[in-house]
């Protein structure tokens, strides 16, 4: 990519990385302006956005501009996500077998996030893409599951007004969408292939602000 492209694509990217962090903050304001009207089951919801979303967000945006390391926020981000969202489908599936399966695809993680933050990558520095993996998978069978549930029950509901279904639709999307960003992203960097890096944080930032857009759907049309 000639050097005037690279240049326009790399702000383009950072511009887009810091939008998609402050689209998080608008779940955050519809979940805090509607926290009265809101199921129990929805509140981990909001904590999601204020959590990973708004506050590692920013502080990861801090240490990236101000300290030039925001490895520590980046490692924290997904076991806050996972954890939060794990929390958001305890209420939501049903049965004890859905609940077995939760607890121990949530027990797998986080051996893997502390196996790879502390004794093989190490916490302080380098990627988790192991960690960005099982998320990944963990997140897609909670959803998965969830979507199974629905069909199972055969009850008539209006969809939109469905919370995590609107968050599991949005959780299909990112997390499988940004997967290859987490796995390719150590191979891009050893050689040297920066314009592709920048090419995948931008399509990361787009489907940030996608979940985003879901999370606030379903903290705006959730009903007691």
């Amino acid at each position: 990519m000639p050097a005037p492209d690279f240049v326009w694509w790399a702000g383009l990217a950072k511009k887009l990385n810091l939008l998609s962090v402050a689209t998080s903050f608008v779940p955050l304001a519809v979940g805090a302006y509607r926290w009265s009207q809101l199921r129990p089951g929805t509140y981990p919801l909001v904590w999601v956005a204020l959590v990973p979303g708004c506050l590692l967000g920013v502080l990861s945006e801090i240490g990236r501009h101000v300290f030039h390391n925001n490895i520590v926020y980046q490692h924290l981000i997904p076991l806050a996500e996972t954890l939060l969202l794990g929390w958001a489908y305890w209420y939501a599936l049903t049965g004890p077998r859905n609940r077995r399966f939760l607890v121990a695809s949530l027990t797998v993680f986080v051996l893997v996030f502390v196996g790879e933050s502390v004794y093989w990558g190490g916490f302080w520095q380098g990627e988790n893409p192991c960690s960005h993996a099982v998320q990944t998978i963990v997140l897609l069978s909670f959803a998965l599951l969830y979507f199974e549930q629905l069909l199972r029950e055969l009850r008539t509901i209006q969809l939109e007004h469905d919370p995590m279904f609107l968050v599991s639709v949005g959780v299909m999307l990112y997390y499988a969408g940004t997967i290859v960003v987490f796995l390719l992203e150590v191979g891009m960097q050893q050689q040297q292939q920066i314009d592709q890096i920048w090419t995948m944080f931008i399509i990361q930032a787009v489907l940030l602000m996608v979940f985003n857009a879901f999370l606030t759907l379903a903290l705006w049309n959730t009903r007691r």
